[in-house]
């Protein structure tokens, strides 16, 4: 890494770190911080965006200058359940729809403590249901999404299994959260690597989304649903992150059930660097790296 790249990345740092969520900050006061840290006033790569209902919710319909067949992507953004919106991730979801060459649905899914468990589920599997009603094919949808939208993509699986809905053809990650329980080694060490966050941020966040007593729920924590069936699975995160663990453990699941499961674990680097790939070459070869994932495994 060269010095200006980890200049650019402590840069990132620092400015993420500001919409770290603390219970001393007012919802309403994070998440605007969480779309000022996270957000753009302009697209990559001449990207059209365009504004469409998917079923019960508002989303983003980003369309890449060379999109390829009619592969798309079903983004659910992060930001701990609470905050993110299509503002915060329109900027890496146009960047991974350029890599993947193919088009990206990213819904405004409702969000706690307002609307707490399952109601961004549901918002999603409305999402996938009107993709399936515009006439895409299962197996030309990938769904996606980073942290807290990582874990709700990954349930997402469970979700459609339980309405007896067709499962889509890919899963790809950033980040996943898997285990509201926070309970792994990453969690659990006495000095965290992580420059970001805490197991008490993370615990605090998992109790504004659903009570304690459901930590367990398959649909909540999907680290304890079936993966018999599970997708062919993309799995990347940071080295230094609190959640590399949840992102081992996810990929251990599912291939000691039989699937295709890549982990792509990034030296050094922290929670959703990836977002910074407008900066910083580090991060900006990791999306690509995502999106040649997708475009080679979904033909």
């Amino acid at each position: 890494m060269s010095y200006s790249d980890s200049r650019a990345l402590r840069e990132a740092s620092r400015t993420y770190r500001r919409a770290v969520y603390s219970q001393k900050t007012p919802v309403k006061t994070h998440r605007a911080a969480w779309d000022e840290a996270f957000g753009s006033a302009s697209l990559p790569n001449r990207m059209d965006c365009r504004e469409v209902e998917a079923g019960s919710v508002t989303a983003d319909y980003l369309v890449p200058e060379l999109a390829i067949g009619s592969r798309i992507i079903l983004y659910a953004h992060g930001g701990g359940f609470i905050a993110g919106s299509r503002k915060a991730s329109r900027n890496l979801c146009a960047s991974l729809a350029h890599e993947g060459a193919c088009r990206l649905l990213l819904p405004e899914y409702r969000l706690a403590p307002e609307y707490p468990f399952p109601t961004a589920l549901e918002d999603l599997f409305g999402a996938y249901r009107y993709l399936l009603r515009e006439g895409t094919a299962p197996s030309d949808i990938v769904f996606a999404g980073d942290g807290a939208g990582a874990n709700l993509a990954i349930s997402l699986i469970h979700y459609a299994q339980k309405y007896k809905a067709p499962l889509p053809g890919a899963v790809a990650v950033l980040s996943p959260w898997v285990d509201l329980a926070c309970a792994t080694e990453s969690f659990s060490r006495r000095k965290s690597q992580d420059p970001l966050f805490t197991r008490e941020t993370f615990t605090q966040l998992a109790t504004l989304y659903t009570y304690q007593d459901n930590f367990a729920n398959p649909l909540v924590s999907p680290i304890h649903g079936d993966y018999t069936l599970f997708p062919r699975l993309y799995v990347q995160c940071g080295e230094r992150e609190i959640l590399l663990d949840d992102a081992k453990a996810l990929a251990a699941r599912v291939t000691a059930a039989g699937g295709e499961a890549v982990l792509d674990v990034r030296k050094g680097m922290w929670h959703l660097f990836q977002a910074a790939d407008a900066i910083t070459p580090e991060a900006h070869l990791a999306v690509r790296d995502l999106g040649t994932w997708i475009r080679r495994g979904s033909r």
